[in-house]
């Protein structure tokens, strides 16, 4: 358990309640509860990641909902939309990529 940073490893102690855990147990929490866990973002969750594949176990990506990625939350949709009528508004021109993301594209 050396190998896992100190913030991670910490981290990691909270959520299991305990000092000594084993790299299963973290690998079973699975990512998304990782994800949420105080302490850990994004940075903390490549370092536990790669501490994972040292001991030979993956922390799989969560599968995305059923609508797929095209199902975007209403307060998400609204950010964006008003993130396009910002850039729109300096002049730039937004056009979708080639599926949901969005495109800015300076003049």
């Amino acid at each position: 358990m050396n190998e896992l940073p100190t913030l991670q490893r910490n981290a990691l102690r909270k959520i299991f309640d305990r000092p000594q855990f084993t790299p299963e147990e973290v690998a079973a929490l699975g990512y998304r509860r990782l994800q949420q866990a105080e302490g850990i973002g994004a940075k903390g969750l490549s370092a536990i990641t790669a501490w994972l594949a040292a001991h030979g176990l993956q922390l799989p990506l969560p599968t995305p909902p059923a609508g797929g990625p095209s199902v975007v939350p209403r307060k998400t949709r609204r950010t964006i939309e008003m993130a396009v009528r910002l850039l729109r508004t300096h002049g730039y021109e937004v056009q979708p990529k080639a599926g949901p993301a969005i495109q800015a594209k300076g003049r």
